[in-house]
């Protein structure tokens, strides 16, 4: 993920070669799977994180066999309840995988999102009715419902707890607005908290722009539960308004090629998308002033 957001930023292949050489130092060999994935059992591989090397094999031949978009379509709207686990990183995989049409990306982003599985709760949150509100006036709401007991233990328990106890329903409206609304409460939760998980909101909500045209007809109620839960998990912190403007900045790209901290790179790659997509500089100055202090 991390050479594809320096690609993206325009860094060159000979800072990205050096960054990989350091890079790969940090990555745990494949282990192979115990059996192999075909479209009768894989369903029986939801959950199992021993399976990630069949189910990634079986991804890819299906991406090989009828093409990545349609692999996508056929799967993610099975899996996509479950984007929030391991802190959004296996829809953020297959996010890069879509945005730059990389085959071995795809199927990574597919497997992983499968040895996650679906999450029935979220999937339930979803469901319910919706809340005609604003993504930040939402997010804010659910302040009354912080609770110390969210924050404990590793991140999947975390926000499974949150969906649990509080009452939450998906944000009202079409699912492009709700996403353009909920990313921009995102951002102001990250730009006021710097919170390492907050990044997430952020490269999250990017990722499943992305991913939103394949993940089925309810993708934007799915999007608000989680970033509701995900809010909750990471202490549902105040924020504030961010001020319009439309004055661009520039991100710190070669200060960026050199850098050895791949969550800089990829927080800096999804407010440049986001910019772009929305139309709005506050992306890019949010991340321009976070750099600015590491």
């Amino acid at each position: 993920m991390a050479y594809l957001a320096m690609h993206g930023l325009g860094i060159d292949f000979q800072h990205i070669d050096a960054f990989a050489g350091w890079y790969r130092r940090k990555l745990v060999g494949q282990v192979p799977s115990p059996t192999a994935v075909t479209v009768g059992n894989w369903k029986h591989h939801l959950g199992r994180r021993e399976a990630y090397a069949a189910l990634r094999a079986f991804y890819s031949a299906n991406i090989e066999a009828r093409g990545w978009a349609a692999t996508v379509g056929q799967y993610l709207p099975l899996l996509i309840s479950g984007w929030v686990r391991d802190a959004f990183h296996p829809l953020i995989r297959l996010g890069y995988g879509i945005e730059f049409e990389v085959p071995s990306e795809i199927a990574s982003g597919l497997a992983y999102l499968t040895i996650m599985g679906g999450d029935p709760q979220l999937a339930a949150i979803a469901a319910r009715a919706p809340i005609e509100t604003s993504g930040s006036a939402y997010l804010k709401s659910l302040q009354a419902w912080r609770d110390p007991s969210f924050e404990e233990g590793r991140f999947n328990s975390r926000y499974q707890r949150a969906s649990q106890v509080a009452t939450l329903r998906p944000v009202g409206g079409s699912g492009e607005s709700t996403l353009k609304d909920l990313s921009r409460a995102a951002l102001e939760v990250f730009d006021a908290t710097h919170d390492f998980f907050a990044l997430h909101l952020v490269t999250s909500s990017h990722a499943f722009r992305i991913c939103a045209p394949w993940a089925g007809p309810r993708w934007g109620a799915v999007y608000s539960a989680g970033i509701a839960a995900a809010y909750l998990a990471i202490g549902a912190t105040e924020f504030a308004p961010l001020p319009a403007t439309a004055s661009p900045a520039a991100l710190p790209v070669r200060k960026l090629s050199t850098s050895s901290d791949e969550h800089d790179i990829k927080i800096a790659y999804s407010a440049l998308r986001q910019t772009q997509a929305f139309g709005d500089p506050a992306f890019v100055r949010t991340a321009v002033r976070y750099l600015a202090g590491r």
